[in-house]
């Protein structure tokens, strides 16, 4: 057993309310649709395409990775469903550079839980591994294939 083996990290139970964004991860059901959810007023609050939008998806991807990796650890869970914090990083990603609106929120929001569940590709990928930066990766291709795919619908339509 190496000598710095650490079994509880402190301040694991905040660390462990970020991960389940204050408690929504321990929703009885769909835990991730009501985690994609918190995301919204984080987006409508920064506007999506200036500094506060880019801030807060930074923080956010710099918390998820170590309260993800808690939130592992605790529960002894590859993929815990508590951990929510990773549909919040998509789910700004996949508001990132895009105004804030009704109509682009519901859209946004259908496609990143589109592609959240189907995850193929590069989110398949990640889902396929162990580890915390996946857990968080998965989400992110979402995020990405969304405001993609959202892009591509503006254009189309616009």
């Amino acid at each position: 057993m190496p000598i710095f083996q650490v079994k509880r990290f402190p301040g694991r139970l905040l660390w462990r309310a970020v991960a389940s964004g204050l408690g929504v991860g321990f929703a009885p059901v769909a835990p991730g649709t009501f985690g994609s959810l918190l995301a919204l007023p984080i987006w409508y609050w920064g506007g999506g395409t200036g500094s506060v939008h880019f801030g807060a998806l930074a923080l956010v991807l710099l918390l998820s990775v170590p309260a993800a990796r808690v939130e592992i650890r605790e529960t002894g869970r590859k993929d815990p469903p508590s951990v929510v914090i990773d549909e919040v990083a998509g789910m700004l990603l996949a508001s990132a550079g895009i105004p804030w609106g009704w109509k682009p929120a519901v859209l946004l929001f259908l496609l990143f839980r589109f592609f959240d569940i189907l995850k193929f590709g590069p989110a398949a990928w990640a889902n396929e591994r162990e580890g915390a930066v996946y857990v968080v990766a998965d989400d992110l291709a979402a995020g990405l294939y969304a405001n993609l795919a959202y892009r591509g619908i503006a254009w189309l339509t616009g």
